[in-house]
């Protein structure tokens, strides 16, 4: 697939930024990309205008074309850059606060995730489950002013510096299956 030529520019200059950012960084450090948290980094990444790149400009996004966010991902894992800050957040995170979130939950965190300054984590992972999602357990029910939480996850990337977490819960029973037999 031929990209345009305006993400063709951005490779460039994303080529030089890492080259700049990440010069005398070891081998050995390269190689943790997903897992190397550097906060830095990532507000770095977050004024120029590289995390929520296709997001709404209401929400701190920049309304860039999905071929400009492929180049910037694709040259920052090629570079082995340390992406793990910001990566659940503008991956995973941000569109599905996009998608389902409230208005006042997109107003609090999505700025904060483009800019790079806040991170997420997802809680899916529990004892007994694993990280079978159809074996969830914590259950969530509405409380005076919010949701009452009972469970429990772990395993969750990156919750050491997470801010915040969206956490896989069930708000009502699942339906009983059908056996075969």
């Amino acid at each position: 697939m031929a990209l345009p030529p305006e993400s063709e520019e951005l490779r460039r200059e994303v080529r030089e930024f890492l080259d700049q950012h990440l010069a005398g960084t070891s081998p050995v450090d390269r190689c943790r990309t997903w897992f190397g948290f550097d906060p830095q980094f990532s507000r770095k990444l977050g004024e120029r205008g590289w995390i929520g790149m296709t997001w709404p400009k209401r929400y701190g996004g920049h309304e860039r074309p999905a071929s400009d966010r492929y180049v910037v991902i694709e040259e920052m894992l090629a570079a082995g850059a340390p992406v793990a800050a910001h990566w659940i957040a503008d991956r995973q995170s941000g569109p599905l606060l996009l998608e389902y979130g409230t208005d006042t939950a997109r107003d609090m965190l999505l700025p904060g995730i483009a800019k790079g300054e806040i991170f997420l984590c997802i809680g899916m992972s529990e004892p007994q489950a694993g990280s079978d999602l159809a074996a969830i357990r914590t259950s969530a029910v509405r409380g005076d002013g919010g949701w009452i939480v009972n469970g429990s996850k772990l395993w969750t990337t990156g919750v050491m510096e997470a801010h915040h977490m969206i956490a896989l819960v069930r708000t009502s029973l699942p339906a009983r299956r059908a056996t075969t037999g």
